[in-house]
């Protein structure tokens, strides 16, 4: 009896000690890998990856995700990724973030499974920095986002470890390898992607203390953008201020909208400046109109185009699209505009052309497909973009979507022979006093998106000095660095006769709009295989 009760003081005592202050800190501790693209849920069943090998191009940025899932309330703990070394001792770049979860509900139409909708669940989304205190919650997963950068890198494999220390002793690890590919990526991306950045909602919520700090975060936003190969629509100074040359000099700014509301004497004051730079010239664009809606809206924009034919010679001219009116009995809103606009972006959606075309239209008119790329034959550029909508069965930027499609909006892009993406905003905070905590952001339109024009999260609210990214924003990055493989490896295949193994391989991403792969290794092999036709041929 004495020995039963013995018995049973010590596995109180044991437990008590794994569940109180100064007890140890864990007893069953779960660590697994996941793909960037993965948007881990807080009741995330734990993988079984404890060692994960990461693929890149030189010049690029790609990460993975370390997660955690223990029994007991954890912490503080420690969470370290030392920069990956290669045999010779060479370095990459490494940073590790925390994932940060925001609410969401799933509602008709944007969503459709009768699974989903009516249910509210909190997503997994911004990127805030790392502290050395971090709590985890007992049984929650605890995602990190790891991002390497192998600017200037070598080809080769380099190996870290993913830490976690109580205390200083490690609790938890898993091996990491980044496999840099012999090629690299160009500093200047084939593929064009806008953004609207707003430099109100910025000083709305980070508050800076005088116009000088203002104007200084509104450079850190735009830098921060470029990093993620996006260019914001405005530069930071005008352009007929000196201190834009530095940026229409940079190789990374692929464009830069030119304001068109000015009077006839400052549009021409910006072509005489511009046009005494040829790259400065083909970077410049004008967005006079956004979603033209009816007939007026075209005539509109056609008046626009007439300006510009007088003012800005060689002018570029987008107009975002989703409605194509009819003119007169022969003339629809497309063909109306079509010698004035030479940036065709039509809203994604419009290629199943049900979406844009009139009954009457699609019986006497080529498809919309077939419109669009004969308006790239004949040297416009075409873009896409979504907003609010559309939702599902496409892929848009929403918080609540499968991050491979966040991502994989750009190989579809490579399908249509899209080269471009534009989004309308950035940081549209103007209905939201936390980013961090309110994602429904166009009230006005529906409770029921989230993340719509919002890719960033500020530092304000995490002690962060600047923007912080979102598991949407790398997945925008990571699939404009995906075009640029799929193109360096087509170009090389078309020379080989054998450009049709290229498309088969984006086909296991996505064969169109509506028909993709959901599975996040799909895009990571089919990188691979990519990166196969590319290093052969240098070999």
């Amino acid at each position: 009896m004495g020995r039963r009760i013995l018995t049973i003081i010590i596995i109180l005592c044991m437990l008590t000690a794994c569940v109180t202050p100064g007890g140890c800190a864990v007893t069953e501790k779960t660590m697994w890998f996941e793909p960037p693209t993965k948007k881990v849920m807080r009741d995330g069943k734990p993988g079984r990856r404890d060692k994960y090998t990461v693929c890149m191009a030189g010049n690029e940025k790609e990460g993975l995700q370390a997660v955690l899932k223990y029994q007991y309330v954890t912490g503080p703990v420690t969470v370290r990724v030392e920069p990956p070394v290669d045999q010779n001792g060479r370095t990459l770049g490494v940073e590790v973030f925390e994932v940060r979860y925001v609410s969401t509900t799933y509602a008709e139409p944007f969503f459709t499974d009768e699974k989903l909708v009516g249910k509210s669940v909190d997503f997994p989304d911004g990127l805030a920095p790392l502290s050395d205190d971090l709590i985890i919650p007992s049984n929650e997963a605890k995602p990190f986002y790891i991002l390497f950068d192998s600017t200037d890198a070598e080809a080769g494999d380099y190996r870290t470890e993913f830490t976690v220390s109580d205390k200083g002793a490690i609790i938890d690890r898993g091996e990491i390898t980044v496999h840099v590919w012999s090629f690299s990526l160009p500093k200047t991306r084939s593929f064009e992607a806008v953004a609207g950045l707003g430099a109100y909602p910025i000083n709305k919520v980070e508050k800076p203390d005088s116009d000088e700090a203002a104007q200084a975060l509104y450079v850190k936003y735009y830098e921060f953008l470029l990093d993620h190969n996006i260019c914001a629509y405005d530069l930071p100074y005008d352009i007929l201020d000196e201190r834009a040359d530095r940026y229409m000099n940079d190789e990374r700014v692929t464009n830069f909208r030119i304001p068109y509301s000015g009077d006839d004497g400052t549009i021409r004051a910006y072509y005489e400046k511009l046009s005494s730079n040829k790259e400065w010239l083909a970077k410049g664009y004008f967005y006079p109109l956004d979603e033209p809606g009816d007939p007026e809206a075209y005539i509109a924009l056609r008046q626009a185009g007439e300006r510009l034919s007088r003012l800005f010679p060689e002018y570029r001219m987008v107009s975002p699209f989703f409605v194509n009116p009819d003119m007169d009995a022969t003339t629809d809103g497309i063909e109306y505009v079509s010698d004035v606009v030479n940036i065709w972006c039509p809203k994604l959606f419009c290629f199943d052309q049900e979406n844009i075309y009139s009954e009457e239209q699609a019986a006497s008119r080529t498809s919309f497909r077939e419109r669009m790329k004969a308006f790239s034959e004949r040297g416009d550029d075409l873009w896409w973009y979504v907003c609010w909508e559309p939702g599902e069965p496409y892929c848009n930027l929403y918080v609540n979507q499968p991050g491979v499609k966040n991502r994989s909006i750009f190989w579809q892009a490579d399908v249509y022979g899209v080269n471009g993406f534009l989004y309308w905003s950035v940081n549209f905070w103007d209905q939201i006093i936390n980013p961090w905590e309110d994602a429904n952001t166009v009230k006005w339109l529906t409770p029921y998106v989230f993340g719509d024009g919002t890719l960033l999260y500020d530092g304000r609210h995490v002690s962060a000095d600047g923007p912080c990214s979102s598991l949407r924003l790398e997945a925008v990055r990571d699939g404009i660095d995906d075009l640029e493989l799929i193109r360096m490896a087509r170009s090389i295949a078309a020379e080989q006769g054998k450009a049709h193994k290229v498309d088969a391989i984006v086909k296991k991403v996505a064969k169109s709009i509506t028909d993709y792969s959901t599975d996040d290794n799909a895009i990571i092999n089919a990188r691979i295989a990519l990166a196969r036709i590319i290093e052969a041929y240098f070999r």
